[in-house]
């Protein structure tokens, strides 16, 4: 019995331990996922904080960079020797006059005051041509040869006219002699003074009769001097060209036939053309006769024409509105040509005064307009800016990027060194 209560009694004993040791078994476990998580989530802030500072970094850092990128990119220094190896050279921005303009769309012809047509004064055959379409001519310069019927005619009523008066000079000088021998007779009483009288007017007749002829031989011979026959070819009438220029076209071949009415060559002098520019109604009783006149062509980019203002049309256009200005412009290149179009601008007389830059100062760089400004101590600072009218070497600044004020010095001489040095200092960047 003693042996039995005592295995009784250990049973429970054993059960209330092994139960203690899954209590605490849990209560390990429990610890150490509540530790597990708390480093876990204590990873993921720090991770969260780093990440975070990597995506947006300090502002004041950040600003510091790009402004020293702007700088670098804008600014470039040189040493006094590269400055003289440059050999870069500055100017001064000034405040200029410039008189206000307006500006209307136009468009270039051939100035008619400067322009002939070459026609002929016979009806004849055309045996040489001289000059053809796109050719320079002289004045005076032998352009076509003519074959013509009355080149023979002229010539033969001139020899007619001439052989008239010699013998109209002969009937005057035998009627003088028949008035002195009457005159004598007269005085010796031996013929009536009726007969001198007859005497005196055969010497009138015949003198009326010799500048009749005189005339006749003038008008032929003048004929003769206009049919222009040259020393070289007794059977051609030769046409000349009345004024030096360019041949634009030409209406003869050899063998056509030609009279009064042909067109035979045109000739224009292109060192001067005509633009003709639209200017509204409110603007044009603005515009005054000899009033300069500056012309710009895309073709040629920012290159300006100078003019004057030579006609304002009377009347305007009804369907514009827009009164026609003639301008005469000045071409001694050549460059521009008729039924180009154009942007007129023309000056008034009214004015203000502007910033501009030396001409020389502006630049292309990089498909703009700059120019690099003079800091000091050997600083350059590309400046972008916007141009307009260009007067006695100076260029109107419209539109800056940057500052540029009156009496800051800009580069008009080395610009091409200074533009390498900044494409060197770029790629050097990148």
């Amino acid at each position: 019995m003693n042996n039995g209560d005592e295995i009784t009694e250990a049973a429970p004993a054993r059960d209330i331990r092994a139960n203690g040791r899954r209590t605490k078994l849990l209560m390990f476990l429990s610890l150490a996922a509540v530790f597990a998580a708390g480093v876990l989530a204590g990873r993921t802030r720090l991770v969260t904080r780093e990440s975070g500072e990597a995506r947006n970094p300090p502002e004041s850092k950040a600003t510091g960079e790009t402004e020293q990128r702007k700088m670098a990119a804008t600014q470039v220094r040189l040493s006094p020797e590269a400055i003289k190896r440059g050999q870069v050279e500055t100017g001064e921005v000034a405040l200029s006059f410039f008189r206000e303009t307006l500006d209307a769309p136009g468009r270039l012809a051939f100035n008619e005051d400067a322009s002939a047509r070459v026609g002929t004064i016979v009806t004849g055959r055309v045996t040489r041509v001289l000059a053809t379409v796109g050719d320079f001519v002289k004045k005076g310069q032998a352009l076509i040869y003519i074959h013509s019927h009355e080149l023979l005619d002229a010539r033969a009523n001139a020899a007619k006219a001439r052989a008239v008066v010699t013998e109209r000079e002969k009937a005057q000088a035998y009627a003088k002699a028949e008035l002195e021998r009457a005159d004598r007779l007269l005085a010796a009483k031996a013929v009536s003074k009726r007969e001198q009288a007859q005497a005196a007017a055969n010497v009138a007749a015949a003198t009326a009769e010799l500048e009749q002829a005189r005339a006749e031989l003038a008008r032929a011979s003048e004929w003769l001097e206009h049919l222009t026959v040259p020393h070289d070819s007794h059977d051609d009438i030769v046409i000349y060209a009345p004024i030096a220029g360019v041949v634009l076209k030409r209406g003869v071949t050899l063998g056509t036939v030609v009279n009064e009415a042909s067109d035979l060559m045109s000739i224009a002098n292109l060192e001067t053309l005509w633009a003709i520019a639209e200017a509204p109604q409110q603007q044009a009783a603005l515009v005054r006769v000899g009033q300069p006149v500056e012309l710009k062509v895309s073709t040629f980019g920012d290159q300006r024409f100078a003019g004057r203002v030579v006609h304002i049309g009377e009347s305007l256009n009804p369907d514009t509105r827009t009164a026609q200005v003639r301008c005469l412009v000045n071409n001694p290149r050549g460059n521009l040509r008729p039924e180009m179009y154009a942007s007129i601008s023309i000056a008034s007389e009214q004015g203000r005064e502007v910033v501009a830059a030396p001409g020389e100062a502006v630049s292309e760089m990089q498909g703009e307009r700059v120019v690099f400004a003079a800091l000091g101590d050997g600083l350059f600072e590309k400046r972008a800016v916007r141009t307009g009218r260009e007067r006695n070497g100076m260029i109107e600044i419209t539109a800056i990027n940057n500052d540029l004020q009156p009496g800051q010095r800009v580069v008009t001489r080395g610009a091409f060194f200074i533009k390498s040095e900044f494409l060197k200092s770029t790629l050097s960047e990148e």
